[in-house]
This record gives C-alpha cells, sequence and structure tokens, in this order.
C-alpha cells in the first residue's frame, strides 16, 4: 500500500511541476497577452519543430536564432497554456487525494449532505403539513335559525282576514 501512495504522490508531483513549468513559460506568457512579438527566440530543436508545423517562420527581418510567428502561433499559445493550467489544477488534486485528504474531505461531503438532507427532510414536511392542513375542510360552527311557519299559510288569496 505504501508504494502505492508513492507512486501516486510522484506522479501528481510530476503533473504539478509540469503545470507549473508550463504556466511560467513565455509562451503562456503570449497566451494570454493580445499582441504578437515580431521575432521570437528558439532553440534549435524547438526552432525546426516550430517551422515544420508552421508555428514559426524563418525571416531575414530576425537575428540569427529568433524566428517569426506565424498566424497559427498565439492559438498554439493559448493551447499551451490551457494544457498547463489543466495539468496544475490535476495534479494539486491528485497530490490532495493521494495525501489522503480526500477521505477526510469525502467524510465531510457526506456530513454535509447529510445535515442538509435532515434539513431539506424537516422543511419539506412541515411545509407539506401546512399545505395538508390548508387542504382539509374546517368545520365552523354555523347558528342555525328555526324556520318561523307563516300565521296562516292556508289563506293565500284574497283579501287579509283583518281587513273586514
Amino acid at each position: 500500500m505504501t508504494s502505492q501512495r508513492v507512486a501516486r504522490v510522484m506522479g501528481s508531483l510530476v503533473l504539478v511541476v509540469l503545470g507549473v513549468q508550463g504556466v511560467l513559460s513565455p509562451l503562456a506568457r503570449l497566451g494570454l497577452a493580445r499582441t504578437m512579438p515580431h521575432c521570437v527566440d528558439a532553440d534549435p530543436v524547438a526552432a525546426s519543430l516550430g517551422t515544420g508545423l508552421r508555428v514559426l517562420a524563418a525571416v531575414p527581418d530576425c537575428p540569427h536564432g529568433s524566428y517569426a510567428p506565424a498566424s497559427s502561433y498565439h492559438l498554439v499559445a493559448q493551447v499551451a497554456l490551457t494544457a498547463s493550467v489543466v495539468a496544475l489544477v490535476l495534479g494539486a488534486l491528485a497530490l490532495v487525494l493521494a495525501f489522503g485528504v480526500g477521505l477526510r474531505l469525502r467524510g465531510a461531503v457526506r456530513d454535509l449532505r447529510q445535515w442538509f438532507a435532515r434539513r431539506v427532510r424537516l422543511a419539506v414536511a412541515t411545509a407539506g403539513a401546512i399545505v395538508v392542513d390548508l387542504r382539509r375542510p374546517v368545520m365552523v360552527p354555523v347558528p342555525v335559525r328555526g324556520v318561523r311557519p307563516a300565521a296562516r299559510p292556508h289563506v293565500r288569496r284574497g283579501p287579509p282576514s283583518c281587513s273586514c
């Protein structure tokens, strides 16, 4: 188990170092900048690779050992910067997980999720009880008056009986 942990730590350290190296490179600074330089210094291996991929061009205006950037140079610089940042972030995350912080973090997230679920369940149950109570019919006491019968219901036509 210890050799696996050492291998994880070493792998994540390699990713972090590559990410830091890529972020601090001049190519990454050009990826952030909006302007292109007139001439770029490059070692012979990078120059041959850059001219072969048509990212760099040999021009007589640039001094010996420097090359003019092609139109795709800015795009390559942005891709290199993005890859470096991704490697740095993934390496840092892998390093944190390799040291066992991930287990504690996972436990903390699980506890937080359970706490949140309890609170939401309580709120939903309370809201459900309120809604259910609103739907239930409520018995309201209503005073009932007795129906008063008419004085003489059989006299319905003609003049009133007291008019004579």
